[in-house]
């Protein structure tokens, strides 16, 4: 009884602490980065807020249908020494950006890596 007791107890108290440490805002590298480093700033997520970064092969199938469905008006990048920004404008004045850690090409963002960006 006692090590049910200490188990539930256990349960419990780890839920707690991960609940704290979700709560806490983390900082969107990629975000930060398009704020800093380029022309644009991010007006908003390309996609949902709780998916996590998208591949470099998802851009390119991405822009690819884009092109097909002729909604794709220019694209075009931009790199620094630690990013890859990939640039897509669209018919309608829309634009969207893929932001790539140059070394850590995965999970570097702690969020999302697409995002809809206004000229600053």
């Amino acid at each position: 009884m006692i090590r049910l007791f200490c188990a539930a107890l256990c349960v419990f108290a780890g839920t707690f602490v991960q609940a704290a440490e979700s709560s806490q805002e983390q900082v969107n590298l990629c975000e930060k980065a398009v704020n800093q480093e380029t022309g644009y700033r991010v007006s908003g997520i390309y996609g949902s807020s709780l998916e996590s970064e998208q591949h470099p092969s998802v851009a390119y199938v991405l822009l690819r249908e884009m092109q097909r469905f002729k909604v794709l008006q220019r694209e075009f990048q931009q790199k620094t020494d630690e990013w890859r920004f990939e640039f897509a404008e669209m018919i309608g004045g829309k634009t969207v950006v893929f932001v790539y850690h140059r070394q850590i090409q995965t999970d570097f963002c702690a969020g999302s890596n697409v995002f809809f960006v206004l000229k600053k």
